[in-house]
């Protein structure tokens, strides 16, 4: 646990996942005791929207809610549903304090419907986050070129979240205005470009966020938002700063991307 007075906030994770969800009003407050103050979820689909928004009503300081069509609940939807999908989001869009995630990912087992359907519905996301003035979270997964273009077309506030690519792909991101967002991929040995791409980006476009659940710590097969402590001493090892100004200029990185006041 840090010192009481080092607080820090975890920029995306799955709390309202629903295999968490049952232990997030336990396991939340345990994480702010430890210094974790605030969390922004990602939303995937409708159902994941409104377990987000139960855990607001819970935590109402302390949770902050992405909804958006994740391109996994795109690519294995068919076109009645994601209408659906799509007119929800369109109606809950206002009250988000971010829209995502949305993006594109073309590992092959996403492809079955083609690529068209996800970057139609990540195109119709963009236009809406544009539209209402909200920071988009990003999935982009072995998409980066296609992502970039559709991006040029429709500039936004955001976060690349789970950004894992090398420099020079973080840096056309950055030229958008974007964020990257660094999770526990950093701490694996075989990440060179990550490490990379974190010493050079600038520490007010740097976000840290667990994915929890998801994306482990190496030699962990399940973890929590505490991650981001680990992470954050890695970015302040690579940048070579003082962990605390790694700490406070993060945090306050993501408030200002929500374009929020927050106080532990």
């Amino acid at each position: 646990m840090e010192k009481a007075n080092t607080w820090t906030v975890d920029a995306h994770c799955h709390w309202s996942d629903e295999r968490v969800f049952a232990d997030a009003e336990r396991e939340i407050p345990i994480m702010i005791a430890k210094g974790i103050a605030a969390f922004q979820l990602g939303g995937v689909d409708p159902r994941e929207w409104r377990r987000q928004q139960e855990l607001q009503r819970k935590f109402p300081r302390r949770i902050f809610c992405a909804f958006g069509l994740h391109p996994y609940f795109v690519a294995t939807s068919t076109r009645e549903p994601l209408e659906q999908a799509w007119q929800d989001l369109s109606s809950l869009a206002l009250a988000a304090d971010a829209l995502g995630e949305m993006g594109l990912d073309f590992r092959r087992h996403y492809l079955i419907a083609g690529r068209e359907i996800q970057t139609e519905f990540f195109a119709r996301q963009l236009q809406l986050a544009g539209k209402l003035e909200k920071p988009a979270v990003l999935h982009i997964v072995r998409a980066h070129e296609e992502a970039l273009r559709e991006l040029k077309t429709a500039p936004i506030s955001g976060m690349v979240h789970a950004f894992t690519a090398g420099p020079k792909v973080a840096c056309r991101y950055l030229d958008l205005g974007l964020h990257l967002s660094i999770g526990a991929k950093l701490l694996h040995p075989e990440t060179a470009d990550l490490a990379d791409s974190v010493r050079a980006a600038p520490l007010d476009r740097l976000l840290v966020e667990s994915d929890c659940p998801d994306q482990p710590p190496p030699g962990q097969s399940h973890h929590d938002s505490l991650t981001v402590w680990l992470i954050l001493r890695r970015i302040a090892e690579l940048k070579k700063l003082p962990f605390a100004d790694v700490v406070e200029q993060t945090r306050a990185n993501l408030f200002a991307l929500l374009k929020k006041e927050f106080r532990p």
